[in-house]
């Protein structure tokens, strides 16, 4: 089974092709937002003063990012920057909470793309995973780098 493939595919149906945020791309994010949101308190939290147009636009060019730490297997400057800004001495993001975005993003996916299916969940989680567990890692490191 080519799971590039099918999280390509899917990824086209439930987001969209382009730079910018698609109709599609903002009924995705906006949806992930508010499955995340009511999956925890603590992530309710730490958006509350958040400008939420600027933060899906964000979220969908860290996606593309994750996308290509996985393609790559290799950081980049802007994930590389996040990772740094997410650790315990900036936004701190436990790395549970990581967790639950990956599950609020397979949740709108399952809702949004027509053609779900178990395969389709285990390949956005195949391509998703690598660059989370790279953000889970860099949490307790104050001194990471940017490239």
């Amino acid at each position: 089974m080519n799971f590039e493939l099918l999280f390509e595919e899917s990824f086209q149906r439930v987001i969209g092709h382009g730079v910018g945020i698609t109709n599609k791309g903002q009924q995705f994010f906006a949806r992930f937002y508010e499955i995340f949101f009511e999956a925890s308190d603590e992530v309710r939290e730490k958006f509350c003063h958040t400008d939420m147009e600027m933060q899906r636009s964000f979220l969908k060019k860290g996606v593309y990012h994750l996308i290509s730490f996985y393609l790559l297997r290799s950081d980049n400057d802007y994930l590389s920057s996040i990772a740094l800004t997410h650790n315990q001495n900036h936004y701190d993001i436990p790395p549970e909470l990581y967790d639950i975005w990956l599950e609020a993003l397979l949740k709108a996916v399952a809702e949004l793309d027509p053609e779900y299916r178990d395969e389709l969940r285990l390949a956005w989680q195949i391509v998703m995973t690598p660059g989370i567990l790279f953000m889970k890692y860099h949490y307790a490191m104050p001194g990471l780098k940017q490239h």
